[in-house]
């Protein structure tokens, strides 16, 4: 007894790291791509004005925002591969990725604007109302780089169905801010919801992060990648 006493006083007492453990399983299971829009107290008549003149003109020059998407579904991926084809994962992740987002950034406030989330033209300073952070991870290469393009479309299918629904609401809330200058919280949470959707897609196509885009309108955790 003695001697199992001595063993037991001089051998150290372990420690439990509880909070450091919470803090890490919180991260994991946080998505790396999140996205939230400051919504005005009103929206101004003068700027609804402006944003039927600007889809006037794109529409006179063949273009649209959901050709804007396309572009970007299909360029992201291929800008990726060209940069992996010069470069490691890591010097892409290091020296490319803050590029990148700072290119999403501008375009998710423009998508923002024009869906009535922002009363704000995307000219300067778009991440005054619209947030959107990436953690980049992961480690792509060319092919998985590609494949995206293939994979990412069970995602963009279901987020083209939810873009008719958010063309439906845009209507509504265009009518409601025409005569109150402001629009009921439901419909600015669905119409952020859909932008968010949208922002994980195009951090995934552009290889930024490893997780697919979760299926959700939310914040929500990363499904598990398998090896």
């Amino acid at each position: 007894m003695c001697a199992a006493d001595a063993i037991l006083q001089s051998a150290p007492a372990p420690t439990f790291s509880i909070g450091a453990a919470d803090a890490e399983d919180e991260s994991n299971m946080s998505y790396p791509v999140t996205f939230d829009v400051v919504r005005p107290e009103r929206w101004s008549r003068a700027q609804l004005a402006l944003r039927l003149v600007l889809f006037i003109v794109l529409g006179m020059v063949g273009f649209s925002l959901g050709a804007l998407f396309l572009l970007l579904y299909i360029g992201l991926p291929a800008f990726a591969a060209l940069s992996l084809s010069n470069e490691p994962a890591e010097g892409f992740l290091e020296h490319d990725a803050p590029a990148v987002v700072k290119v999403l950034r501008w375009v998710m406030a423009t998508y923002a604007y024009f869906a009535l989330l922002t009363d704000r033209p995307p000219t300067t300073e778009p991440e005054r109302d619209v947030h959107l952070e990436v953690r980049p991870e992961g480690h792509p290469t060319v092919s998985s780089a590609l494949l995206r393009i293939l994979y990412g479309l069970p995602n963009a299918i279901v987020l083209s169905i939810l873009m008719w629904v958010a063309a439906l609401a845009w209507l509504i809330a265009f009518l409601l801010v025409l005569v109150h200058r402001r629009y009921g919280r439901w419909l600015f949470e669905l119409q952020t919801g859909v932008l968010r959707w949208m922002a994980r897609l195009l951090a995934y196509q552009a290889s930024l992060v490893e997780p697919y885009p979760p299926f959700s309108l939310g914040e929500a955790a990363p499904p598990p990648v398998h090896a």
